[in-house]
């Protein structure tokens, strides 16, 4: 496994064969490559298990879908019984629309979240739409990148279709997801997001999905939030742009290049966008493992690209729209299963 720090890979690879059998450290894990943010995944359903990428292919028996694995395909149920790990039906699915889609990203997440509920670890993930629905920049995350929000019940996601992943974990593998997605420090609420259309056997689901608590950050130049050109999406009415170009873009017209090199120490040169991502997650994992406080100039650029983006943003949350709906789950009853 990998170790615990942004530095334990000497570059970020280039990712796996997307449609074959990989290993998890052939995908590049935006926590520790924050420019990659939200990550490569395959492109289709896939099986993360003990450290391996599996193929899922879609069958048409009554099981739905299908695994191959050390020469034998199998139903994907018993595949997991074989481990001694719980069938789909008793998992808790979960929508995943940035970072979670990547492998790599669900490794780190369950070595650095302490996961220990089974001896072997598995995480089933299928393909899936959503409808009027988008993933957009909502604001800097101390790890280096511009964090995604998916955008729902806005005049900005009205007709536009998105490419997601649905992760299907037991209860220990939700507490991961819940603590890194800083559930219970205020920064994500769950929330029920129905409407979600697994390709394959399954078909429309309710699931659970992370909402940002905070108002998703609207660009002054477009007056409207900007999506990410990395998420597969049709009938897009906002601008895309790659991780890189959205920090580049928020650096300019927030007018932080100067106040950013000063409190960092960084040159104001061209290479300022990636560099600045590099020294954000340098010190998120000093402070993730040794538990001290980051040093000030880190604290002080979040607030300060907090500041200035909340004074151009969406005066409705996705939170909002689904807590309309009776999707808001008070927390906590994630855990409960429905019947």
């Amino acid at each position: 496994m990998p170790s615990n720090s942004p530095g334990s890979a000497p570059g970020p690879p280039r990712g796996g064969d997307k449609q074959q059998p990989s290993s998890s450290r052939a995908w590049v894990p935006a926590r520790r490559f924050p420019e990659s943010y939200p990550g490569d995944c395959p492109t289709g359903h896939y099986l993360y298990f003990d450290g391996s990428v599996l193929p899922v292919m879609e069958s048409g028996s009554d099981e739905g879908y299908e695994v191959t694995h050390g020469g034998r395909t199998v139903p994907i149920d018993r595949f997991l019984a074989d481990a001694g790990l719980p069938p789909l039906s008793e998992r808790f699915p979960v929508l995943a629309y940035g970072a979670n889609r990547n492998p790599a990203t669900l490794e780190v997440k369950l070595l650095n979240y302490g996961y220990g509920a089974h001896a072997n670890q598995a995480i089933p993930v299928l393909s899936a739409r959503l409808t009027d629905a988008d993933v957009v920049a909502c604001g800097l995350h101390g790890q280096g990148y511009m964090y995604g929000e998916l955008l729902m019940g806005s005049p900005f996601s009205k007709g536009v279709e998105i490419n997601v992943r649905v992760l299907f974990v037991d209860e220990d593998g939700l507490r991961v997801l819940n603590e890194s997605e800083g559930v219970s420090e205020g920064m994500y609420s769950v929330a029920r997001i129905p409407g979600v259309r697994v390709s394959g056997a399954m078909g429309e689901i309710s699931v659970l999905g992370y909402v940002a608590n905070a108002r998703v950050w609207t660009s002054p130049h477009s007056n409207s939030p900007i999506a990410y050109s990395t998420i597969n999406a049709t009938g897009r009415r906002v601008p895309a742009m790659t991780p890189r170009q959205i920090m580049e873009h928020a650096l300019d017209v927030l007018d932080l290049r100067d106040l950013v090199c000063r409190l960092s120490g960084l040159d104001r040169d061209g290479a300022l966008a990636g560099e600045l991502a590099k020294y954000l997650n340098g010190q998120w994992w000093y402070a993730f493992n040794t538990g001290d406080a980051p040093i000030q100039g880190y604290s002080r650029i979040l607030e300060q690209f907090r500041t200035s983006m909340a004074n151009s943003a969406l005066p409705s949350r996705t939170y909002d729209y689904l807590e309309q709906l009776g999707c808001l789950l008070p927390p906590g009853t994630e855990y409960q299963r429905r019947e």
